[in-house]
């Protein structure tokens, strides 16, 4: 026997006794916070969720504004922003922004993806009204002081230049421009060193001002607070601000290329780092709820029939492995990643996924295989509702991408998924695999 058919057949092995843990206890039926959701009249988007578990509330402010609607000329603009929006406002100093959110007994930050920027602060109840004007100045009304400018201009680039040396930042930029091409999801959010330091002050302005607009955000509130009230807040703080014409290049196309190939860029680093993506189906897909199972089984840590497949031969084949799936407003993407030694066998840890890919094709599933993901995600949603700053870094990106109604129905529709259904639907995308992959290796 070859060491491929070898390596092939632990593969299947592994796949098949890995999956005897999965072994969970029947189902609940998942009850969340009482939600309200409407539009301010200047087209902002607003969900309220009310939860008295603690006398705490957040302000999640999610704004389209991300590296995949940048350009060449612009690409960091958003993340710039980011900072830039800390540093005072006509009536607030940057002291005032920061300190004063602190003052009240809150937290206040923010941060960037590809698709959006977020703002969020946490304040106790009774604060919630200061929280929320420092928030709307914070966004609608920023001055950009241009001492403050010089200063983010300095630290943003430093930022940049730390990333250069970063291997997860390395592997994470290689594999978006080898999986995205000339896409616009290739785009790094940080941006790049020579736009963010040759930049005009104005121009970050007008991008401020074209992306910065009620219509372009969504809020959300969670925490301590009465429905009746917290709208008359959010009217006087947010309902303020006058509506614009969006932006352009707001729409954006991704379409999936696989190589079935895997690109090798050589790094000084003492491991190697591979990721492999595989097509997914859009979330308004109902395959998208079996797929979300499959994603969560092959992150299951010692339990993963990838984990076992890649690390328990003797010599392993890799030291870590992850899965998740990647859920964006056009396209959803399955990601596996493997981390394994200096000298470790690329093209053979690329093999062995693919192989325990197709087992999942198979029919070997009981519904307490299924169950047991089931009830987890139910608890993380559980949980996270009771942890509000916590929320705003989960949830944010899943709500500007799909929309907090998809937030709502996830758990119900992830309990629809049948042990059935995990064949089914890998046979319909696993059966002729196409994907793309790449690999970091020491020089």
């Amino acid at each position: 026997m070859s060491r491929i058919e070898n390596v092939t057949t632990i593969a299947v092995v592994f796949f098949l006794s890995s999956l005897l843990p999965f072994i969970a206890p029947h189902a609940v039926k998942f009850s969340p916070s009482p939600t309200t959701q409407y539009q301010l009249d200047n087209g902002m988007k607003v969900i309220l969720k009310e939860n008295h578990a603690s006398p705490m509330i957040t302000s999640i402010v999610c704004v389209g504004a991300g590296s995949k609607y940048e350009n060449e000329h612009n690409n960091g603009f958003s993340h710039f922003l980011e900072h830039l929006l800390f540093d005072g406002t006509a009536t607030r100093s940057r002291i005032d922004i920061n300190e004063g959110i602190k003052n009240y007994g809150g937290y206040i930050n923010a941060f960037t993806r590809k698709e959006m920027t977020t703002f969020f602060i946490l304040m106790p109840k009774e604060f919630i009204e200061e929280g929320m004007a420092i928030q709307s100045d914070q966004l609608f009304a920023s001055a950009f002081p241009e001492e403050e400018y010089i200063k983010e201009q300095k630290v943003v680039i430093e930022e940049i230049k730390m990333g250069d040396d970063d291997i997860n930042y390395q592997v994470e930029k290689f594999h978006d421009r080898i999986l995205f091409g000339d896409s616009p999801y290739a785009r790094p959010v940080i941006g790049n060193a020579e736009v963010i330091s040759s930049i005009a002050r104005e121009e970050v302005i007008d991008y401020w001002k074209s992306h910065y607009i009620p219509n372009n955000m969504t809020l959300l509130v969670i925490g301590d607070f009465k429905t009746k009230h917290m709208k008359k807040l959010i009217k006087k703080y947010f309902g303020r601000w006058q509506r614009k014409s969006l932006p352009p290049g707001m729409e954006v196309r991704f379409n999936f290329s696989p190589s079935n190939s895997t690109e090798i860029l050589r790094f000084p680093t003492k491991v190697t780092n591979i990721n492999i993506s595989y097509r997914a189906p859009h979330f308004s897909n109902r395959d998208y709820y079996t797929f979300e199972i499959i994603a969560q089984m092959l992150d299951a840590g010692e339990a993963s029939p990838l984990y076992k497949a890649l690390t328990e031969p003797d010599p392993p084949l890799a030291t870590t492995v992850s899965a998740y799936l990647e859920t964006q407003k056009e396209f959803s993407l399955l990601h596996i990643s493997v981390t394994a030694g200096k000298k470790a066998d690329v093209e053979m840890i690329v093999r062995m996924v693919n192989v325990v890919i197709r087992g999942f094709t198979q029919d070997r599933f009981t519904q307490e295989d299924v169950g047991r993901f089931i009830v987890k995600s139910k608890a993380n949603e559980y949980y996270l509702e009771d942890k509000l700053h916590f929320y705003a870094f989960m949830k944010a990106q899943i709500l500007q991408n799909c929309g907090y109604d998809f937030i709502a129905g996830y758990v119900d529709n992830l309990s629809k998924v049948g042990p059935r259904d995990i064949s089914r639907i890998a046979r319909k995308y696993f059966s002729y695999l196409k994907y793309t992959a790449t690999a970091v290796v020491p020089e």
